[in-house]
């Protein structure tokens, strides 16, 4: 429901979005998403990466506290490219090209840290889920292993930046792929595409495993 969204940004509050961000994002980013379809789509199902974007923006790398291979450790690194070949199957495939430390787009749009934000968060914001807590909201506050990503608080405006240019554009064109899939085939199924954390619970005989096939 994007109503509380539309009557904050159609108030006085417009004027927090952050120009600097914009100007990063469109320069870099644009688009946000990479989509590659069949020729002929004839399966129902659609495949989307969300965490293997890799470009790091100029102006995200210069407020990180970290260096661009540690910031790295949230990347689902070439999962886009391992699953490339659906689209010779005839499944559609959609990728964020920005990364999971920049944005998170496996997450409500507006996780927001108040620990992460220099002013005051809009009331509609999730403050409180245990992923915000966690330091893993929209805009993730740590990599994965617990490293704070930036030297300072960010401006509000930095979050609706991204998320307006990105989260948004990047759900909209999955929405267009699931619907037109179901208006094809009478149904649409999303398989999302991840690679697992390096570390496991319990390590095999020959070290950590190669592969880790999920549910």
């Amino acid at each position: 429901d994007d109503r509380p969204y539309n009557a904050w940004a159609s108030s006085e509050n417009k004027t927090i979005m952050d120009l600097s961000e914009r100007r990063a994002i469109l320069a870099e980013l644009t688009p946000p998403y990479l989509l590659l379809k069949p020729r002929e789509q004839s399966s129902p199902v659609v495949f989307c990466s969300p965490h293997s974007g890799r470009i790091y923006p100029k102006a995200f790398l210069e407020t990180s506290r970290l260096d661009a291979h540690t910031l790295r450790k949230s990347e689902d690194c070439f999962v886009d490219e391992l699953f490339a070949p659906v689209v010779e199957l005839g499944a559609p495939l959609i990728a964020a090209r920005f990364p999971r430390a920049y944005l998170d787009v496996n997450r409500e749009p507006y996780e927001l840290d108040p620990e992460l934000f220099s002013g005051r968060l809009p009331e509609f914001a999730n403050t409180q889920s245990a992923r915000v807590i966690g330091g893993l909201g929209t805009i993730a506050r740590i990599v994965a292993d617990t490293e704070e990503i930036y030297r300072e608080r960010l401006p509000v405006g930095v979050a609706f930046e991204r998320i307006e240019r990105l989260y948004r554009p990047f759900h909209a064109a999955l929405a267009n792929l699931l619907e037109s899939t179901r208006r094809r085939f009478g149904m649409a199924v999303l398989i999302d595409c991840h690679s697992m954390p390096s570390a496991s619970m319990g390590q095999p005989a020959g070290g950590r495993p190669h592969f880790v096939l999920g549910d």
